[in-house]
């Protein structure tokens, strides 16, 4: 908005102008004529700055990732911004101030980027600028504003421009190489007796089957088609894979602090990168205010899907994460694997994992641990992981992202 000048500014400016104007009708001569003349050249430049052309100013915005073309925006990552600014007009301008809105759209948090150009003879101007390291969320650029000044500082010229640009940004993830837990359960450790629908072809021949209207020909029996004189092909032994069910706690009680519900999100998202590159199923269940289940009743999940509820995924969940897992218990089928993503480690825990048990899931956590942790709490955790080590359940406690490297490679039983 306008800065409005002060009543005394004007008083003065006023007082200035009449005893200028008086000085020349009383007392005459080339000293004072040349003193009102420069006055009013000067009023006039002041006044024609109101039409300087910055009230219709116009720009585009181009957004320049870090990182290589193609990749995702994650948290922690720093955006450059690029404006290219035209003012429209003829009349001089020293400099223009631009200050571009950042605004965090779920909590409205703005940020507010200030810099300033010359413009050049054709009163245009580009401007690169870096952001800060931006939080998980969805971002938008609102209107930039520009103002310029007159020589003397006296009237500020203001106008605005708007080149909306959406941006979400993904939590922050880490390449976890290896999952000591996935290769237990595939040597039989874990081995059920129910057969999950999600299976994959191995490249062991298990028979022959009639051919179907799309096999490669890699696939074609070329021997049984030769013995009886139609087309026949190649049946593959299928290979079990376990289903991976990410259950993610998002009460507002269990999270000392927002940076700790970070991790636990960031968890889960390394987690589904690293199930997704594996080619596993997955399901997901996001313990917030809004009930989130994907996968429930063994639909399909896409891992986007996914990615797009922990952009917005916020610790508002009331409800015990026991609660949640006892659910999980009975809306997804026998033989999955249950990830729970919790800070939680509390007596309230081994009931609901013998629940999970009774219904032939295999439990496991990944226990996200306050930095600030006090002894009673370091002393509960201890004692819930010489638990689930007796019960033969997975359980790792990370406090940084960065940890999943180590205990993920690490079987806790």
């Amino acid at each position: 908005m306008r800065r409005a000048l002060p009543p005394r500014i004007w008083l003065s400016a006023a007082v200035l102008y009449l005893c200028s104007l008086f000085y020349l009708l009383f007392q005459g001569g080339k000293t004072s004529l040349m003193l009102f003349v420069m006055l009013n050249a000067l009023i006039v430049y002041l006044l024609f700055g109101r039409w300087s052309g910055i009230r219709s100013v116009h720009g585009t915005r181009t957004i320049i990732l870090p990182n290589a073309e193609g990749a995702m925006l994650t948290a922690g990552m720093r955006l450059q911004v690029k404006l290219n600014i035209q003012i429209p007009g003829a009349w001089p301008l020293p400099y223009v101030i631009v200050r571009d809105h950042l605004v965090r759209t779920v909590s409205g948090e703005t940020q507010i980027y200030e810099t300033s150009f010359v413009p050049d003879y054709r009163r245009r101007g580009e401007i690169i600028y870096e952001t800060a390291p931006l939080r998980r969320g969805r971002y938008r650029f609102q209107t930039t504003e520009c103002s310029t000044r007159d020589i003397f500082g006296l009237f500020e010229h203001q106008g605005e421009f708007a080149e909306t640009v959406d941006l979400q940004v993904l939590p922050r993830m880490i390449a976890i190489k290896d999952w000591q837990m996935l290769k237990r359960s595939q040597r039989g450790v874990y081995q059920q007796t129910y057969t999950s629908k999600w299976a994959k072809e191995t490249t062991q021949i298990d028979g022959v089957r009639e051919y179907i209207h799309g096999d490669r020909l890699s696939r074609i029996h070329w021997n049984a088609t030769a013995k009886t004189g139609q087309w026949k092909s190649k049946e593959f032994e299928r290979e079990a894979l376990p289903r991976i069910v990410i259950l993610l706690d998002c009460q507002t009680e269990a999270y000392a602090s927002s940076s700790q519900f970070e991790v636990a999100v960031s968890a889960a998202a390394s987690v589904l990168e690293f199930v997704r590159m594996q080619g596993m199923p997955i399901g997901f269940v996001s313990a917030g205010k809004q009930q989130v289940w994907l996968g429930a009743g063994r639909s399909p999940v896409m891992q986007e899907t996914v990615l797009q509820h922990l952009v917005d995924v916020e610790a508002d969940g009331s409800i015990p994460i026991r609660h949640w897992i006892a659910q999980v218990a009975e809306r997804f089928e026998p033989g999955v694997q249950v990830v729970v993503i919790s800070p939680r480690a509390d007596a309230s825990l081994p009931g609901a994992f013998q629940a999970l048990e009774a219904r032939g899931m295999i439990p496991a956590q990944i226990h996200v641990n306050d930095v600030g942790a006090s002894d009673s709490q370091t002393r509960q955790l201890r004692q819930w992981m010489q638990l689930c080590k007796a019960r033969q359940w997975e359980c790792q406690s990370i406090t940084r992202l960065e940890d999943l490297l180590t205990v993920l490679g690490v079987s806790s039983a």
